[in-house]
């Protein structure tokens, strides 16, 4: 079968979990605005900097977490710490609707399995039902231990 493959996904920075970062960004913003405009009540100024600082703390700590892990994965992808494997999409099971949000498949005796849920920028993204992965697929998939970093479907 010969063919081209189109890149579905790629470990980078819009795989990064930005979300889970950016959560404390509100309530950052919104200790702040209580501290500088509620000059009526003493109190509100002493929430909004609590409020605005434990958010704080919070991004602080997601960051010391996310950044590190991401650069370690991405440097192992962009040097070519990557095992990649070729072939159709076997043993495909599905995350199910309610339950264990976990997906696996296997492609040539190689089993992957990840969570749809997880905070990881590997590959996780799965759309309800409606993910890129399906049995069947002819696929190519570059990965590292545990880390799916790119995924390729054959058109």
């Amino acid at each position: 079968m010969i063919g081209t493959y189109q890149t579905v996904f790629e470990l980078g920075l819009r795989s990064f979990p930005w979300a889970r970062v950016l959560h404390p960004m509100p309530f950052i913003v919104i200790g702040l605005l209580l501290f500088r405009f509620c000059r009526i009540k003493q109190i509100y100024q002493v929430m909004g900097i609590i409020v605005a600082s434990l958010a704080s703390i919070f991004f602080l700590i997601s960051l010391v977490v996310f950044v590190p892990h991401f650069v370690k994965l991405r440097s192992a992808y962009v040097s070519g710490r990557t095992s990649v494997v070729e072939g159709v999409v076997e043993n495909f099971r599905p995350a199910p609707a309610l339950g264990p949000a976990r997906e696996s498949f296997s492609v040539r005796g190689v089993i992957f399995s990840y969570n749809v849920l997880d905070d990881t920028p590997c590959f996780h993204n799965v759309p309800l039902h409606g993910g890129p992965i399906r049995a069947g697929s002819d696929i190519r998939i570059h990965y590292n231990d545990e880390c799916i970093q790119r995924v390729d479907l054959r058109r």
